[in-house]
């Protein structure tokens, strides 16, 4: 229910607005307004045009946008990758990654709804892969980050894709940062998503270590920080 003063605020702007018929967005109930919506339909590879279920409730889903631009920029990296989507929600990114020719993805995730909607979308990839003779490779650590990082083999991934909750990115590469670092193969990518408040964090982040910040995209409050494992460092 409005509260008194937005009530006369909508009633001042409808009358400013009476011509045109319009009542302005930032006054407009919440039923009105038009929110961005969050797409999970991949437009790219043999899983062209799938529409991926979400997860009730627990995630917060990458933009369309913001994934495909991002995948369009590791294109000539992705054929043959090893891809890890860490904190992987529906799995939308690791699936379009496998959608354009990834090698294998291992998702970690642990919500219960997340686990379900991916579990889902990745018997319809298989689906969709079987139909067209196309063998992938997946798997899921249903555990916490940590815990399922360590599971994982030294050097075993060539891209990571890192999306954690966005109020929770300085505590959660506090613990697991260290972990990162040691499953990159020399020349590896982490892509690391987070509102743009923890860009500069996230910049000094593996300062002096062997990862080195390469690259940086925005989209309005969404931040893409590329960092790569430098090749030398890791040979010695």
């Amino acid at each position: 229910m409005l509260l008194n003063r937005e009530l006369k605020q909508l009633a001042n702007a409808a009358a400013r607005s009476r011509q045109s018929n319009k009542v302005p967005y930032m006054l407009a109930p919440c039923f009105l307004r038009k929110e961005p919506q969050v797409s999970l339909r991949l437009s790219t590879g043999f899983c062209h045009g799938l529409q991926l279920k979400e997860p009730a409730e627990g995630t917060r889903p990458t933009a369309g946008r913001v994934r495909s631009a991002v995948m369009n920029s590791l294109q000539a990296r992705l054929p043959g990758a090893r891809v890890l989507d860490l904190f992987a929600g529906s799995g939308a990114v690791g699936i379009e990654a496998l959608s354009r020719e990834a090698s294998s993805v291992t998702f970690i995730e642990n919500n219960r709804e997340a686990l379900k909607a991916l579990e889902q979308n990745l018997a319809e990839v298989q689906k969709r892969a079987a139909k067209q003779g196309i063998k992938i490779q997946s798997r899921i650590l249903a555990e916490d980050a940590a815990r399922a990082l360590r599971r994982c083999q030294a050097q075993d991934f060539d891209i990571i894709w890192l999306d954690p909750p966005y109020s929770q990115v300085e505590e959660l590469l506090a613990s697991i940062g260290p972990l990162l670092k040691g499953l990159l193969h020399p020349g590896g990518l982490l892509v690391i998503e987070s509102d743009v408040g923890s860009q500069d964090y996230l910049r000094e982040l593996f300062r002096g270590e062997a990862l080195e910040h390469v690259k940086q995209k925005i989209y309005g409050r969404v931040s893409i920080n590329f960092f790569q494992h430098a090749e030398d460092e890791a040979e010695q």
